[in-house]
């Protein structure tokens, strides 16, 4: 199977000052799009649990046979405060009731995983009180994986890069906090941005990751289109090939010059492909 059949683009149903998402606040637009250029996945980054209306939204993604490949949640740290790296502990346990919500959210609309990726936020403190931030993080994350294995959602952890997070960076960062989880399940996404700059070898932090992950994310190095900057998506490709990885493949990309043109980028990548 190619993968190209596995190929979606993240969307956002509300207007988002988070910049890598396509049609921000123009959902059955987006789906629209995404159906007409064949995409089979979409991504959706949800900040609120009424953000989407399930009976609505499963009536359109059938209608336009598409699938949601995850549910996005960095939006609710990045604009409400619901972190789960918080050093407080109300914040952080406000933080997991609101992912349980989400993950219930991701089941009754048949999304197949949801991620933590800036839901994190930024951990706090120093040397032993960063220590005890790290594992309050861990022990929040442990309860919200628990939950996503309860209710059968895949859990996926996405590296960040240093410039927007400062734990979990790279793949063998993410392979650390998979093992201090410790429920089996929870899988690794890989973004080729935060790739680009993190990793010294991307093609050796993804067969390490082997088996492991569960999710990629497309952008150039410019956070743009697949194939418009300088990353080698061909190389990416064919490791992904050879590890036999059967996952989604979702450009998170910035809308330049605009949704429709960044869109249709991101298909001619894969029509030529």
């Amino acid at each position: 199977m190619s993968l190209k059949n596995q190929a979606g683009v993240a969307l956002s149903p509300r207007p988002s000052r988070f910049g890598p998402l396509l049609f921000a606040g123009r959902l059955e637009q987006g789906l629209e799009q995404a159906s007409a250029l064949g995409f089979p996945y979409v991504e959706l980054s949800i900040r609120a649990v009424d953000d989407v209306q399930p009976q609505e939204l499963n009536k359109k993604v059938e209608d336009l046979n598409l699938k949601i490949s995850a549910l996005a949640t960095g939006q609710a740290c990045l604009f409400d405060c619901l972190c789960l790296g918080s050093d407080q502990d109300q914040k952080r346990e406000n933080a997991v009731a609101h992912f349980r919500g989400i993950t219930q959210l991701a089941k009754d609309i048949h999304s197949e995983a949801v991620i933590i990726g800036g839901i994190r936020g930024l951990l706090a403190g120093n040397g032993e009180t960063l220590d005890e931030n790290y594992a309050k993080g861990v022990a929040a994350i442990r309860a919200c994986a628990e939950w996503t294995d309860e209710l059968g959602i895949q859990l996926l952890i996405e590296p960040i890069n240093r410039y927007e997070m400062n734990w979990i960076l790279t793949a063998k960062q993410g392979l650390e906090f998979l093992n201090d989880v410790g429920v089996d399940s929870v899988k690794l996404l890989l973004d080729t941005f935060h790739m680009n700059i993190e990793e010294l070898d991307t093609m050796a932090a993804l067969e390490q990751t082997g088996e492991r992950l569960g999710y990629v994310h497309f952008a150039d190095n410019t956070r743009q289109a697949p194939g418009t900057g300088q990353i080698d998506f061909d190389a990416i490709l064919e490791k992904l090939e050879e590890m036999d990885y059967r996952g989604p493949v979702v450009a998170e990309i910035l809308p330049l010059p605009d949704d429709v043109t960044a869109i249709g980028k991101t298909a001619a990548f894969w029509q030529q492909r």
